[in-house]
């Protein structure tokens, strides 16, 4: 029976993380229904829980050697994973784990990964010492590819897409219930939002909140979709706070398949978060792009989208 493992920005809670996660194993699963799949994440309990597989904590360094030795393929799991603008350490920490796996002789794909920015000298050495290592290089779009390049990465590299695009969302039904729960109406236009943290971000709130009173003025209603709650429902909240009109909040968790649901129920999206395009794009949701990150204006060149 094969083994693989996956590693990637897991267990965090992370809508986008979570459904790349959630693709991956879908996937893998249609090619070999008994392929064994073990993951790492921050919580190995809510991965496990949310996903049906082994997960091992990220901070067990013992079980990450084990998971590698006993891998036959070591998956980097989508996602930007390879990149220093938010912490030069993640991206050690990620590059650590394809090294040991390589000194291991075992074989290590990228799944759909997107590089970059890649801004430190020494990040661009590592990243140039160990990518040159692995076996198999898929990224989820051009501009990942021509990064790559530039770090002088000579394997052979093919560009796909983000691995989420396969994922289904849930049924209308679910979503009508999710809604009700909510108490979000629905018998206006509904506008989906989805915003996160960003350093200075004073304006883009003001301009959220401004575009949220003049929507709701036209008879619909705002409705914020949190990726990551723990850190996208406190911005969302000031957002709302600053409205002269009613806005709405989806709250607690939910997974991949619910959020990608309620977005393909919004009339259009107006998002920050790749996912949340990404989900937009794949239910057929009209959406305007928030341009904070280049992976966002990549995936909007893609779809020939105006951010």
């Amino acid at each position: 029976m094969k083994k693989i493992f996956i590693f990637g920005y897991y267990g965090f809670k992370n809508i986008g993380d979570e459904a790349i996660l959630s693709s991956i194993i879908d996937t893998l699963r249609k090619i070999d229904p008994n392929i064994t799949i073990s993951a790492l994440s921050y919580s190995a309990q809510y991965t496990e829980d949310l996903h049906n597989i082994k997960a091992i904590s990220r901070n067990n360094l013992r079980e990450i050697v084990r998971a590698i030795k006993e891998a036959d393929l070591v998956i980097s799991g989508g996602g930007s994973l390879l990149q220093d603008v938010t912490s030069n350490r993640s991206l050690i920490y990620y590059l650590g784990i394809i090294y040991l796996a390589k000194k291991m002789n075992k074989k290590v794909m990228f799944y759909g990964n997107g590089i970059g920015p890649i801004n430190k000298n020494i990040s661009k050495y590592l990243i140039n010492m160990v990518a040159n290592k692995v076996d198999m290089i898929a990224v989820r779009d051009y501009n990942s590819l021509i990064e790559l390049k530039s770090l002088g990465i000579n394997r052979s590299i093919e560009v796909t897409a983000d691995a989420t695009f396969v994922l289904e969302p849930v049924s209308k039904n679910r979503v009508k219930e999710i809604l009700d729960n909510q108490g979000i109406p629905t018998d206006k236009p509904l506008i989906g939002v989805s915003v996160r943290p960003w350093r200075n971000d004073d304006s883009l709130k003001r301009a959220l909140s401004k575009f949220g009173d003049y929507v709701t003025e036209k008879n619909m209603n705002i409705l914020f979709i949190p990726m990551q709650p723990s850190r996208d429902i406190p911005v969302s909240r000031e957002i709302c706070e600053s409205m002269k009109n009613r806005a709405y909040i989806i709250e607690g968790e939910l997974n991949p398949r619910e959020v990608m649901g309620l977005i393909g129920h919004m009339d259009i999206l107006v998002g920050m978060r790749l996912h949340a395009l990404i989900f937009a794009a794949g239910t057929s949701v009209p959406m305007l792009g928030i341009e904070y990150d280049p992976k966002v204006k990549s995936f909007l060149d893609i779809i020939e989208q105006v951010n």
